[in-house]
């Protein structure tokens, strides 16, 4: 039986209680007062966060959003030379997820979706850190791969790999990546065999105004047409973006089983636009957080920038308001609630608030936002994944910086005003 006490204790995202401590095995026990003196001073202790929408493997070029490129231009720049790369050299793909998930747990995350290449290699990844992992391929019919056949292969491979794990903490989807990549029957083709094994989807949806633009010329389909046409509502979803859906909003509120990710950073970053959140989370009752390719993979600076990108709208968030999509990763995956409530799986955080700090705290929401403090003990399903601001794989971790650093991915010259050429 585990033990960690906090001077505050996050049980949902808008509730806390102080001085308590909280009781594990694989899931949680009890939650109780009774915390004083130095075990819990300065220690908050909350349920683990989660990305809903993660390219690990775009890792080493996660410093090219911000060069202001729009989203076309930023994948043939950056993203289609390195993902090239990747499937020439998968072992990198594997690198390049552990450096991706050591930030993310530097951050609180213990759960992640992740959709891109060479899954298997990120799914070792993922075993070796020992987050919750969801995991999807990227599948296209242009771009990276050969042909739409090789990438739904690979995506069937990865399933029957997940499925043969039997592990409640890994999961998978097909990855339809997104209607501008993929005929519409295509696209339907990877529903219908997401539906036949049983499994969900992960894709991309109204990321940049292009996207209803596209159909509408090419297939004569509005976006709402398109999701009635490939079946998306009758199947879980994880839909990433989701900044143009505004004729699509009511197909989408049909089904629960639709899940919207609110990528802040990166659409701002790659100009895409930003989601009409206030909207969004009056009508489907929740919103998810992702990290992306963003600057940084900390879901905490996500958070941070939100409330920042939201303070001018209808109604601003709250600390809460984006612990609460930091959180709801976790329901968007099937993996639990978020809360940190008796019975749920044991995916906790131990925080230490930073030494000196002046003053109190509004909230230990409010201060784990602001970044007030940093986690010292991560565990996921009871088991131990951090100990004293350590990753249990540090070893291969610090390994694999130092392969990357070797691996000869060419820096791009500097063009007019510092832009790459």
């Amino acid at each position: 039986m585990g033990r960690v006490c906090g001077q505050y204790v996050v049980i949902t995202p808008y509730t806390w209680i102080e001085n308590a401590c909280v009781e594990f095995g694989d899931r949680i026990k009890a939650v109780e007062p009774g915390c004083s003196g130095s075990e819990c001073s300065g220690v908050i202790v909350s349920h683990g966060l989660a990305s809903a929408h993660t390219h690990l493997g775009l890792y080493p070029v996660r410093h090219s959003v911000l060069y202001g490129l729009k989203l076309d231009e930023w994948v043939k720049t950056f993203a289609w030379p390195w993902e090239r790369l990747l499937l020439e050299e998968p072992e990198l793909t594997y690198y390049a997820s552990l450096l991706a998930l050591n930030e993310l747990l530097g951050s609180g995350v213990t759960a992640v979706a992740d959709m891109h290449f060479n899954e298997d290699r990120v799914l070792e990844a993922v075993l070796k850190v020992g987050v919750r992992a969801d995991l999807s391929v990227a599948i296209m019919s242009k771009g990276v791969f050969n042909s739409f056949d090789e990438a739904l292969s690979e995506n069937r491979k990865l399933v029957s790999r997940v499925k043969g794990l039997g592990r409640g903490d890994i999961a998978c989807r097909f990855g339809p990546c997104t209607p501008r990549l993929l005929k519409p029957e295509e696209f339907k083709a990877v529903v219908e065999e997401a539906v036949k094994a049983g499994v969900g989807i992960h894709t991309h949806l109204g990321e940049v105004p292009e996207d209803e633009g596209f159909l509408v010329k090419e297939y004569g389909l509005r976006l709402d047409e398109f999701i009635r046409y490939v079946g998306l509502n009758e199947v879980d979803a994880l839909v990433a973006h989701s900044i143009w859906v505004e004729t699509a909003l009511d197909e989408l509120l049909r089904s629960e089983r639709t899940r919207l990710i609110h990528l802040p950073r990166s659409n701002a970053l790659l100009r895409d636009g930003v989601m009409p959140l206030e909207v969004l989370r009056e009508a489907l009752g929740g919103v998810s957080l992702g990290v992306d390719v963003a600057p940084t993979y900390s879901i905490i600076d996500e958070a941070f920038f939100a409330i920042g990108l939201h303070c001018l709208g209808r109604a601003a968030l709250t600390p809460e308001d984006v612990f609460n999509l930091a959180v709801s990763g976790y329901r968007a995956m099937g993996f639990g609630t978020g809360n940190l409530e008796e019975g749920e799986v044991a995916d906790i955080v131990v925080w230490k608030v930073r030494e000196g700090l002046a003053g109190g705290i509004v909230s230990p929401q409010a201060a784990l936002i602001a970044g007030l403090a940093k986690p010292v003990e991560v565990f996921v399903g009871g088991r131990q994944i951090m100990s004293c601001g350590e990753p249990v794989a540090a070893e291969d971790i610090a390994r694999a910086r130092e392969a990357l650093r070797s691996c000869g991915f060419p820096a791009r010259s500097a063009g007019p005003y510092g832009r790459p050429s």
